[in-house]
This record gives structure tokens, C-alpha cells and sequence, in this order.
């Protein structure tokens, strides 16, 4: 069973040479922090077209990297389609990206079905769902011999539960994996509906104070209580991936949040092309150590 791209050709390269040399830009630009623990156990990402947050997930790939954590990987994918059912498991196979197949890590996946009763085996779920997706050329960079475990999360309250009994299998019988979460942040202006302070500087400093709230409950790993503000501000479409993902790492023994890279695509507009934004989304690359 073979996972296509979905999102190649839009989000990031579909050709092997260009998608390599950006991944690779990407990956040279991103900053990690030196003093970033070994204890790092994983984090969350964004997942626009790399252009606008392509370096800030590179920033958290290449610290697990570093880490030794990409070798064997869980990503919880945001739920854009309302596919997860909860939760919903490829566990057979690979992913096939423009720089080759990223294969499934069928013992952990059929450790994780065994264990964690929310989950269940659903491959075509993930069809259209890119959250996952723009990760692996990156982290197929990072590490050629990895191996992942791909899951979508509802952004329901069974999230914590599921992402705890998924870091309780990990602790026990596969303590060196990882867990990657995906999701971006607030999603403001006249392109999505969401103008409650108007269009403008006020509106994009509005967006950030609203990323700000969700990220303060990410650093103090807070997961009880992201899918309410998720659903109350808006500030997340992955809001079941970070509870997973917060609940996951703490069950491995992570107590706090760091976020190592913060941005928006307003701020990208500007670079790149000079533009003043009416919408901006926010991304964010935050480790759980």
C-alpha cells in the first residue's frame, strides 16, 4: 500500500531536484538552540506551502534529528477533512514523496493499534489530509532510514486520552521514537472570515495576541485545555494533534513547552514580496522536553 502525494506540485516541489535543493535551503536556514535538551521527546509544526513555514517545521525536525528521534517517528496530523474519526492509523506500507518512499514502521503501528483503543486502521483517511505530508521530504533528509507512524486526531476531548495511551506504548516498548504534531495557528482576515479587530496592523497584532494564548497553554503542557481554546479562539486547525502530542510527550516524561521558532505568513509576505497583508496565519515550532 502506497500513499501518493497529495499536496506536491503546491505546498512544495514535485520534482526530485528542486524539492531536494529547497528542503535542503530549509533545513541550512533553521536555527535550533544550542542548548536544546537531549531530552527533547518531540513537538509540533506548521504545515502551510513551505515558502511560508517550511523553516519553522525545519527547526523542530532538526532538533529531534539531533536528538536521535526521527529514526523511528509518530505524526499526528491536523483533521481538515473531518476524516480522523478520532483517530485515524496508516499502518501499512509507505508514503511516497518526490525524493522516494518513506516506509510505515509497521511494528510500532500494530503496537499502537494493540494499545490504544481510539485508534483505528484507516489509510484512506489520509488521502487529501497535507498536514503530514509536507513533513517527509524534510525529515527524509534529515534522516534516510526513518520510519513514521501516521495518525490523524479529531479535535475532540478524547485527544488527550489518545496521545497519552500512545506515549505510555512508546515509554514502555519504543522509547527511542518521536512524536511530531502538525498544526498552524490562527487563521485571520477577510480570506477567513475572522476580522474582530479589522484589517490592517490591528487586526495582524489581534492574530498574534491570539496565537500567543494557545502557545502559552502549549509551553505550560496544558492539553486538557486546548481543544476548548481552539474551539472558543480559533487559534488552532490541529487542536486534537497538539493534545495528542503535549499528552503523548508528557506520558514519555516531557514537563514543558519551548517554543524555538515563531512567525506568520504576513511577516513572510513582506520578505518576500514587499506586501502589506490583510490575512496572516500563524506557525510555530515548539519542542516538549
Amino acid at each position: 500500500m502506497i500513499r501518493r502525494p497529495y499536496r506536491a506540485g503546491s505546498f512544495y516541489p514535485d520534482d526530485a531536484p528542486r524539492c531536494r535543493a529547497e528542503a535542503e535551503a530549509l533545513i541550512q536556514a533553521a536555527q535550533v538552540p544550542a542548548d536544546i535538551p537531549r531530552t527533547l521527546h518531540g513537538g509540533l509544526v506548521p504545515h502551510a506551502g513551505w515558502a511560508f513555514s517550511g523553516r519553522t517545521a525545519a527547526v523542530l525536525l532538526k532538533a529531534l534529528a539531533g536528538v536521535d528521534r526521527l529514526n523511528r517517528l509518530v505524526l499526528l496530523g491536523a483533521d481538515h477533512w473531518g476524516t480522523a474519526g478520532g483517530g485515524a492509523l496508516y499502518d501499512q506500507g509507505a508514503w511516497e514523496t518526490p525524493l522516494g518512499q518513506v516506509p510505515i514502521d509497521e511494528e510500532l503501528s500494530a503496537a499502537l493499534a494493540e494499545s490504544v483503543p481510539a485508534l483505528r486502521r484507516d489509510p484512506n483517511a489520509h488521502a487529501r489530509e497535507h498536514s503530514i505530508e509536507v513533513q517527509l521530504p524534510l525529515v527524509r533528509i534529515l534522516c534516510p532510514v526513518a520510519r513514521i507512524v501516521p495518525i490523524l486526531i479529531a479535535p475532540d476531548d478524547a485527544a488527550v486520552d489518545t496521545g497519552r495511551a500512545i506515549g505510555k506504548t512508546l515509554k514502555e516498548s519504543f522509547p527511542d521514537a518521536g512524536v511530531v504534531g502538525s498544526t498552524d495557528l490562527t487563521h485571520y482576515g477577510p480570506s477567513y472570515g475572522l476580522t474582530p479587530a479589522g484589517v490592517g496592523s490591528p487586526g495582524m497584532q489581534w492574530a498574534r495576541d491570539n496565537d500567543r494564548r494557545i502557545l502559552e497553554l502549549i509551553e505550560a503542557m496544558r492539553p486538557d485545555a486546548v481543544i476548548e481554546e481552539a474551539s472558543a479562539r480559533l487559534n488552532a486547525c490541529g487542536a486534537g494533534a497538539i493534545a495528542a502530542t503535549m499528552a503523548a510527550c508528557a506520558a514519555m516524561g516531557a514537563t514543558r513547552g519551548a517554543c524555538l521558532e515563531y512567525c506568520g505568513s504576513d511577516e513572510v509576505m513582506m520578505d518576500l514580496y514587499g506586501q502589506q497583508a490583510q490575512d496572516r496565519v500563524g506557525y510555530a515550532a515548539v519542542a516538549f522536553v
